[in-house]
Order: C-alpha cells, then structure tokens, then sequence
C-alpha cells in the first residue's frame, strides 16, 4: 500500500501545471459529507466580517478594483 508520505513526494516530482492540475481532481474526489469542518474560531470570525458587512462598518470594492491592486501587488501588466 502507499503511504500519503509517497504519495506527496511524488507529486513533488511533477511540473509544477501537473501539480496546479492536480488539485482540482483531487478535490472532486471528496464527499462535501468527507469535508473537515471549520474551526470554531474560523466561524467565529466569519460570523463578526459578516455582521459587519451588514451593518456598514466594512468597506468593499467591486471585483476590477480588487482584481487591478492584486494583479499591481504581484507584478502582472494589466
């Protein structure tokens, strides 16, 4: 049998666009019943964005903007 140690070091092996690849097949293989629950503290602070998007106390920009300052933050021409 194979050991996820194996397994791992042999996807380490592949190019990285076989690894990118990779991800979303794997992903498709697990049941949402299989997935982890978030921690509490993540709900938690889901829950307090949320309250606060709500109530106004969040500011949020539309997808460009994000898009643009992302692209600007990791060096990529627009």
């Amino acid at each position: 049998m194979t050991t996820l140690e194996e397994i791992l070091a042999a996807v380490r092996t592949l190019p990285s666009e076989a690894r990118g690849r990779l991800i979303p097949l794997l992903w498709d293989e697990v049941a949402p019943e299989d997935w982890a629950a978030p921690s509490p503290s993540w709900v938690s602070e889901a829950k307090r964005r949320s309250d606060l998007l709500d109530n106004g106390g969040m500011a949020i920009d539309d997808w460009e903007s994000v898009r643009s300052r992302a692209r600007r933050a990791a060096g990529l021409s627009e």
